[in-house]
């Protein structure tokens, strides 16, 4: 009775493992995450302008995006 105990344990505990051979998620696109935020920070400042945008996309550095409008009345 014993013998079967610690088959019928084993069979269970094997059941309970898994394995996955999923790939993992892919690195973003750095070179396109860039891509149009000029144009999108311009169309979000509208006829007040834009004070200042910068866009930075690097893999060692991650992904970094700056608009500021410019306050309106405010001239440069």
């Amino acid at each position: 009775m014993r013998p079967l105990l610690l088959l019928w344990m084993t069979t269970l505990l094997a059941g309970c493992i898994s394995f996955s051979s999923t790939k993992s998620p892919s690195a973003p696109d750095y070179a396109s995450l860039c891509q149009g935020k000029e144009a999108q920070c311009r169309d979000t400042c509208g006829s007040a302008g834009i004070q200042a945008f910068s866009c930075k996309a690097a893999p060692d550095e991650g992904f970094n995006y700056q608009c500021q409008c410019k306050q309106p009345g405010t001239q440069i």
